[in-house]
């Protein structure tokens, strides 16, 4: 049975009475008889006489449709102590009203009464209402509507968002409907379901037929699309690529320190192209000296080696008229034409200077650490082409 609980809305308006009550007479003027016309409080205790006899005869007839109605007297017992809370409200207020002015005897104005017999009407309608929206419940669990209502509302639900995307990808066969879908036959006590295959499914094999006749069309005849071999080679060079440009960020950081020999054709080039551009007014065309020493010979100024001739060319001798290259030079054109440098050494050019400073030569490494030298020239020089090319 449908239940209102409406104790909370008559407790509310129980304790809202008073104090609308007491607004309304500090509203109203202090003279005896101001206010709303006696025939207005008469209309309104009228209509609470008349939803007081409403209210006993729907207890009565819900007392007879539910039986011993005890669940309704409990209900009653809610808003009989509700209405004495309203009735104690209503009686304490004049006493507090007469307190608050001493020496004044307390008179009930039409106003006042009027405010009264208001909040009394406003108790007894939502009592009657609670009552009504009761009774309307018992009468629809008497009738059966209720579940009847319940069961056409279940019924014409409709299927989620979800439900309907996924019967529709699979087109699955609810349980209530096997029996249209079962086959004829029994093996071991298994039957077996002619179910249609799931859609999803079969669009993924239309799809691979479609592009297995867009491939064979683009790649073997039209030729748009490359063969395996011809995109593995492709994808080869671009790798070089990417490598070389990933190298050339480290460029910049070769230094007196860690510079190497490059031995490489392409280094070797721009090392010789660099060294035609800024030396041969200094050193000649081949190296066989002129303002500056010869370097063909075994004979170095400020010593031989990679990282000697890389170091003189970088801060230079100023001293000595040569110039520092740091600022014109990048540090891998430096370690190009450093390394030229050192292929010119036995050429014997014609009309070389006579040899100038000390012969080098190169220290000798330890024994255990001579195969990690052998190792390093290697991973620089293949560095260093990458940075030149």
């Amino acid at each position: 049975m449908t239940r209102i609980e409406t104790k909370r809305p008559i407790m509310i308006l129980a304790g809202l009475a008073a104090p609308l009550a007491m607004a309304a007479q500090d509203a109203a003027p202090a003279v005896a008889g101001s206010g709303p016309a006696m025939e207005t409080n008469y209309l309104l205790l009228g209509v609470a006489v008349l939803q007081v006899i409403i209210i006993l005869a729907l207890s009565s007839i819900m007392r007879n449709l539910g039986g011993n109605g005890s669940a309704w007297a409990r209900r009653m017992a809610v808003k009989r102590a509700a209405a004495g809370a309203a009735v104690l409200a209503f009686v304490a207020w004049p006493a507090e009203a007469s307190a608050a002015v001493p020496g004044t005897m307390f008179l009930v104005t039409t106003a006042t009464l009027f405010w009264m017999l208001i909040s009394a009407n406003l108790i007894l309608f939502v009592v009657l209402l609670a009552q009504l929206n009761v009774l309307r419940g018992m009468v629809r669990t008497l009738s059966g509507r209720e579940e009847e209502e319940l069961a056409l509302a279940k019924e014409a639900e409709e299927p989620s968002f979800a439900d309907t995307i996924l019967h529709k990808l699979t087109q699955a066969v609810d349980v209530e409907h096997e029996e249209d879908v079962l086959m004829h036959h029994e093996y071991d006590g298994i039957r077996e379901l002619n179910n249609v295959l799931p859609p999803w499914w079969l669009w993924l094999f239309y799809g691979t037929i479609i592009w297995g006749v867009v491939y064979l069309v683009n790649v073997h005849i039209l030729g748009v699309m490359p063969l395996q071999a011809e995109e593995y080679e492709q994808e080869m060079a671009q790798a070089k690529e990417d490598v070389a440009a990933y190298l050339a960020q480290f460029s910049n950081l070769v230094d007196e320190s860690n510079v190497t020999v490059a031995t490489d054709e392409a280094t070797l080039a721009s090392g010789e192209s660099i060294y035609k551009q800024f030396c041969v007014a200094c050193h000649g065309a081949n190296g066989e000296g002129g303002v500056g020493p010869n370097m063909t010979d075994a004979y170095w100024i400020h010593g031989g080696g990679i990282k000697n001739v890389f170091k003189t060319i970088k801060y230079g001798v100023p001293q000595k008229g040569m110039i520092s290259w740091q600022s014109q030079l990048k540090p891998s054109e430096m370690q190009a034409v450093a390394s030229y440098i050192l292929t010119l050494q036995g050429t014997d050019p014609p009309n070389q200077k006579e040899p100038q400073g000390e012969i080098w030569k190169e220290e000798a490494a330890p024994a255990e650490e001579a195969p990690v030298e052998e190792e390093a020239p290697v991973t620089a020089d293949s560095t260093a082409v990458a940075v030149v090319q």
